[in-house]
């Protein structure tokens, strides 16, 4: 705050005067504060989920026989399993390009059961993405025990 002091002779009393130089600056440094940290509170996460089929109760014509989908599935013991077969890891790179080359689409259906360690499932999904699978997608309903 600011005073005016006359330099005359007379007894005026100073008037006192409003400096909102340091409001001002004040509430700019809030505004930018705001404005910096408001977008890093957002946290959004993107999941695709697949469409329901409308089409499942439609019965298939019996010379129409799709080729079933490779469904990868980690059982409580750690057996890795594709489509019933059994696999080692040793295995995947030359069993799973032949099993994606007979799909008309590269990818494999991945499910594990519930006790799995996480680092365990990540390795077997980075096999199979290095086998040659393009897209590796998560099963929303239970297959494994």
């Amino acid at each position: 705050m600011g005073m005016n002091l006359s330099s005359g002779g007379s007894k005026k009393r100073p008037v006192p005067v409003m400096n909102v130089t340091p409001l001002v600056d004040i509430a700019l440094v809030v505004l930018i504060i705001f404005m910096v940290i408001v977008p890093m509170m957002e946290k959004s996460f993107w999941l695709n989920l697949p469409k329901k089929e409308q089409e499942k109760n439609k019965p298939q014509q019996p010379d129409e026989k799709p080729e079933p989908p490779l469904v990868m599935t980690i059982d409580s013991s750690g057996t890795i399993r594709v489509n019933k077969a059994v696999l080692k890891k040793e295995q995947f790179g030359e069993r799973i390009p032949r099993m994606l080359a007979a799909q008309p689409l590269p990818v494999i259906y991945f499910d594990a059961a519930d006790n799995i360690p996480y680092g365990q499932a990540v390795e077997v999904m980075d096999l199979a993405k290095a086998s040659g699978a393009k897209a590796i997608a998560m099963l929303t309903e239970k297959v494994a025990d």
